[in-house]
C-alpha cells in the first residue's frame, strides 16, 4: 500500500514544473501585463520573478557541479585504496575519518598516489569539517 502512494507521488511530481520555470513564466506574464495594464507595478514584479528564477537556477546548477573532493581506486588483492585524483588541494588526512570498516590512513596533506592500507569490511571515508562522505568501498 505504501508503494502505491509513493508511486502516485512520483507521478504527480513529474507533472509539476520546476520552480525556476514557474518564476520564468511569471516574469513573462508580468512583463506582458506591464505593457498594457499596470506598468510600473507589474514590471517590478516581473523583475523580481526573473531575479528569483536566476537565483534558484544558479543554486541548483552549483549543486549539480559539486564533485567529491578525492577520487580513490580500490585494490581488493592488496586491500588498499589509492588516491587517483584530488579536486580540492587543501585537504589533510587528519580532517578525514573511517566511519565504518577498518583501515589505516596516511598522515599529512592528501596527495595523488597516497595509499590507505589494511582495509577490511565496508570501508567508508568521511570528511569531518563538511560531513561529506568521500567514498564507500567493500573489501569483503
Amino acid at each position: 500500500m505504501d508503494i502505491d502512494i509513493i508511486e502516485k507521488l512520483k507521478s504527480i511530481q513529474k507533472k509539476i514544473l520546476p520552480i525556476e520555470k514557474l518564476f520564468g513564466y511569471a516574469w513573462i506574464i508580468c512583463w506582458f501585463n506591464a505593457i498594457w495594464i499596470y506598468h510600473i507595478q507589474l514590471f517590478i514584479t516581473g523583475l523580481f520573478c526573473l531575479f528569483l528564477s536566476y537565483v534558484i537556477f544558479e543554486r541548483t546548477d552549483a549543486k549539480r557541479e559539486e564533485k567529491l573532493p578525492v577520487l580513490f581506486s580500490m585494490d581488493k588483492n592488496t586491500r588498499t585504496l589509492t588516491v587517483q585524483k584530488i579536486y580540492n588541494t587543501n585537504l589533510s588526512w587528519k580532517d578525514n575519518e573511517i566511519c565504518s570498516g577498518n583501515a589505516v590512513l596516511p598522515s599529512g596533506p592528501i596527495k595523488e598516489g597516497d595509499v590507505v592500507i589494511n582495509c577490511n569490511g565496508n570501508v567508508a571515508l568521511r570528511h569531518i569539517p563538511t560531513n561529506t562522505l568521500i567514498g564507500a568501498y567493500n573489501f569483503k
